[in-house]
């Protein structure tokens, strides 16, 4: 795997994420979209108030600190069952690879590292294969990788 190619990807998912946080964020603003984005106020009020101004078609990360302030109340009453399963989903989802992150990193990344026992002399040059299940040979120590890869499962 080459280390270039990766950084080329992880940026482009990057760009694609800032992307759409910025259009999701300008889209909400917008008075067409009023419906989409907020209809259960919609069906509780009769009125809404179009605010011509630029703010509109600026792009704020308000929403984010305002959706994580909210409790899952607040979440039911305004958007309803679906959206509290939804938030649960992604905590959940963002606990358990987040435990998974570090244990890798801190167990299973080092085993398959030292696995092949040969000298790393230009790490920073190096493919990332060495950090893979691919360098820890054929009858090499396998108990100590399935080991702690149970570990990690069983903690997760």
């Amino acid at each position: 795997m080459n280390l270039a190619a990766l950084l080329t990807s992880a940026g482009i998912n990057i760009i694609v994420c800032v992307v759409l946080f910025s259009l999701y964020s300008i889209l909400r603003k917008q008075p067409s979209n009023v419906n989409v984005y907020f209809g259960r106020r919609l069906a509780t009020r009769s009125s809404t108030n179009v605010d011509i101004s630029l703010e509109r078609f600026v792009p704020s990360p308000t929403w984010v600190m305002k959706a994580c302030d909210t409790t899952q109340d607040e979440l039911l009453n305004i958007g309803g069952l679906d959206a509290v399963a939804f938030n649960r989903m992604i905590i959940f989802s963002i606990r358990v690879f987040s435990v998974a992150a570090i244990i890798c990193n801190i167990l299973v990344l080092p085993v398959n590292y030292y696995a092949d026992h040969r000298m790393h002399t230009d790490i920073p040059f190096e493919s990332l294969e060495a950090f893979t299940i691919e360098n820890v040979k054929e009858g090499s120590r396998w108990y100590a990788q399935c080991l702690i890869f149970c570990m990690e499962v069983f903690i997760i």
